[in-house]
């Protein structure tokens, strides 16, 4: 009696002692991470999964460099059906891309077998994608659905990833659907093991804690010992509990503190590899000084358009100056503010745009500027040359204008009683009219390349179209006592062109070389095959071109000898519309000359491929 009495004492002793307030606590503790590491897991796979698809379908999707200009529904239909380079990311048993018309939100094309089978359904099921309607409901032309990660379905839950595609013939909208059936699977694996786990550690929570409970100084050692190992950013392994107290549970404490502060250090180890990538993909250069005016931080686009490296970058006052920008850090930190944080400024070579950002510490006062740097040199040159040409055919028309209507008043004023003095009048009116003409024509046809002209391809033989092209030039070549000649080389292969513009092109040549040789000149035709190309030239020993000119002669309205052009009655956009024409059809235009011995032109169009011959 006595003896059982001691047991049931000793049994209640015990479950009111320290060391089982301890397991319990050990155990609970366990509990708890083991099911914060399963909602955690199963965030992650979670995220991991779509992430990768997302990733997956972002990377290939641009490789594919589907854009609106060069794109219409059809050939996007096409990549999408047929490129290698994205069908493994959205062809297969779970993996599906719809396209849809924005504009009415109509099906257009789905690859989704389930289509096949209930439309209506499938239609219910993707429509429920808050990614989807959100994208459909925006006007922005580059808006992105990946709010949420994935679509609750009768039918089962897919992740999808949505994208607004502008084409030619309009805008569309890309649903790229992924099964979550596969991401379960895991998930599932995962809570089995995480179950097993959970089982396996609160069984050795008791063991532990039954046994700590015999020692105190060791665990505070053992602590001592961690917190020694984590100042070394050494976090390897988790403290033992070997005591049932309160030295236990600061030991269960310090462990779960090392996790989270090794997972912390892992997330901004992340964050910060993130921001790398960001800055060294960027297009944009990017400076960070601190307030002091010192470099903090740069991108490697950055050191390209300034053309040094890193450490040879100036300071802040000192980039400011030399940009002519009257700016310093002094300033911007003593009113903690950028009046102009905008600036276009050339900088040696290159035209470039300046924006300045401030960033602040946690009093909110300037802790350093962020330089942006954006490189505009293109959009510098395309604006002068726009600027260039509307002030060229601006003087072009009204020039020969001018003279119209000079003689035309001069005629009204009574010289139209005398007939020859009228008739010379009239004849300068009609020359006028014939280059205004000429200038129109010429406009058109280059207005009709910028936009985009389709070719009228058909097999050409190059040895009959030169031939005619000369024979026809011939009797303007006479009229100056030129010698035009041509040697055409035999069994020249057959090229794909549109004749009309070939033989544009051929006409523009050849007169440019009659108009620009003195009378008695010659000037020879040739055609011969280097590589891949038919090559013609046309050599004159006219007047030639210096060489600070030979660059330029194929812009538009640009003249070696304005004066002399005009008279001769040019306009000068022959050479550009020959450029033009040589680009269109996969070719080029060089030019060798020398100022008083004459030029060559060579025209370079490529020979028709076999596989050409099959289509």
């Amino acid at each position: 009696m006595k003896g059982n009495m001691r047991k049931i004492i000793s049994k209640s002793a015990f479950f009111r002692s320290i060391q089982w307030r301890l397991v319990l606590i050990l155990m609970l503790t366990t509990f708890v991470l083991m099911t914060v590491v399963w909602v955690f897991l199963n965030a992650r796979v979670e995220n991991i999964f779509y992430e990768d698809f997302k990733t997956n379908i972002e990377t290939n999707y641009n490789a594919l460099g589907i854009t609106q200009e060069n794109t219409d529904f059809q050939k996007l239909l096409k990549e999408l059906k047929e490129n290698a380079i994205i069908a493994g990311f959205i062809h297969g048993p779970d993996k599906s891309y719809t396209v849809i018309d924005k504009r009415t939100a109509d099906i257009l094309y789905t690859s989704d077998v389930l289509y096949q089978t209930d439309k209506i359904q499938f239609r219910n099921d993707i429509f429920k994608s808050q990614n989807l309607l959100y994208v459909l409901s925006q006007n922005d032309p580059d808006a992105v659905g990946d709010r949420q990660k994935y679509t609750k379905s009768e039918r089962g839950d897919f992740y999808d990833y949505v994208k607004t595609q502008r084409l030619k013939d309009g805008e569309y909208v890309l649903f790229f659907k992924y099964s979550r059936n596969r991401a379960l699977d895991v998930l599932n694996d995962f809570s089995n093991a995480i179950l097993v786990s959970t089982v396996i550690a609160l069984v050795v929570a008791v063991i532990i804690g039954s046994v700590l409970s015999r020692t105190i100084t060791l665990p505070i050692n053992d602590i001592m010992h961690k917190a020694k190992r984590i100042t070394d950013e050494d976090f390897g392994y988790a403290l033992e509990v070997k005591s049932d107290d309160e030295v236990g549970m600061l030991t269960q404490t310090f462990n779960f503190m090392s996790s989270r502060l090794k997972s912390t250090l892992t997330e901004i180890t992340s964050e910060k590899k993130k921001l790398e990538t960001i800055l060294n993909y960027m297009t944009d250069g990017l400076i960070a000084y601190n307030k002091t005016g010192e470099v903090i931080l740069t991108n490697p686009a950055a050191e390209k358009l300034l053309k040094c490296k890193a450490n040879e970058i100036l300071t802040f006052d000192e980039f400011m100056k030399t940009l002519g920008i009257e700016l310093s850090m002094g300033k911007i930190t003593g009113e903690n503010k950028i009046d102009k944080p905008l600036h276009k400024v050339q900088y040696k070579d290159r035209f470039i745009k300046i924006q300045l950002a401030i960033f602040t510490d946690e009093n909110n006062e300037t802790d350093g500027v962020i330089t942006v740097i954006q490189d505009i040199t293109e959009e510098h040159r395309l604006d002068i040359m726009r600027k260039e040409f509307v002030a060229n055919v601006s003087h072009e028309l009204r020039t020969p204008l001018t003279s119209v209507k000079s003689y035309t008043e001069t005629l009204l004023d009574g010289a139209l009683q005398d007939k020859d003095t009228a008739m010379q009048f009239l004849g300068v009116i009609n020359e006028e009219t014939d280059r205004m003409t000429r200038l129109v024509k010429d406009l058109l046809t280059l207005s009709q390349h910028d936009v985009g002209i389709k070719l009228n391809l058909e097999d050409i033989s190059i040895s009959d179209l030169v031939g005619s092209c000369v024979e026809r030039m011939k009797r303007e070549a006479k009229l100056k006592n030129q010698e035009l000649k041509m040697r055409i080389n035999q069994g020249l292969p057959i090229i794909q062109g549109d004749r009309y513009r070939i033989d544009q092109l051929m006409i523009n040549i050849i007169g440019n070389a009659i108009k620009y040789t003195p009378e008695k000149g010659k000037i020879m035709v040739q055609a011969h095959c280097e590589k891949d190309n038919v090559v013609i030239n046309v050599i004159d020993n006219g007047i030639g071109i210096p060489p600070q000119d030979i660059d330029r002669i194929f812009e538009r309205f640009y003249r070696v000898d304005k004066a002399r052009s005009r008279q001769m009655g040019g306009t000068g956009l022959g050479l550009a519309i020959a450029k033009e024409i040589a680009v269109l059809h996969g070719g080029n235009i060089t030019v060798k000359s020398k100022p008083g011995k004459g030029t060559n032109i060579s025209v370079f169009l490529p020979i028709k491929k076999p596989h050409q011959e099959a289509l």
